[in-house]
């Protein structure tokens, strides 16, 4: 039976079983993908009053693309674009994970626990969501 959150449906979320999207759906949802963690680049920056610019918000974000990008493309995305779990997860943490090594390694930047938290948290709300809402918007029509 499955497990009803709100109005959404647990198991059509979570189920490991993929949902073939053509190649224009895949590169739309990298692009949607890409774009929230530019988000995620800017909410950040102005939480702490910096400045705005290209180059300031690529500085943040092209650490956290970089590998999200590389992952998400070579996991056979056509089946697996809308994932949450497992492929999801993993892309997550290793875009958490990546993500500070690569910030330090290009840009000499530090990473401290408290950022790599937020990092996790808001990035794990706009990968893992979109997703979820893929899937489900995947599956309903699907089904229609």
């Amino acid at each position: 039976m499955a497990r009803e959150v709100g109005l959404l449906n647990y198991t059509e979320i979570m189920t490991p079983e993929p949902l073939h999207a053509p190649k224009p759906i895949v590169a739309f949802l990298l692009v949607i993908d890409s774009l929230l963690i530019v988000i995620f680049a800017v909410f950040g920056i102005a939480s702490h009053s910096g400045s705005l610019e290209v180059a300031s918000i690529a500085r943040v974000a092209i650490p956290f693309l970089l590998p999200y990008l590389l992952l998400a493309m070579t996991i056979k995305p056509t089946k697996l674009i809308h994932n949450v779990f497992p492929i999801g997860v993993v892309l997550w943490i290793s875009t958490v994970v990546v993500g500070p090594i690569l910030r330090a390694a290009i840009f000499n930047d530090t990473s401290a626990l408290p950022f790599i938290l937020v990092s996790a948290g808001v990035l794990a709300l706009f990968l893992l969501g979109r997703r979820g809402i893929s899937t489900l918007v995947a599956r309903r029509n699907q089904n229609a």
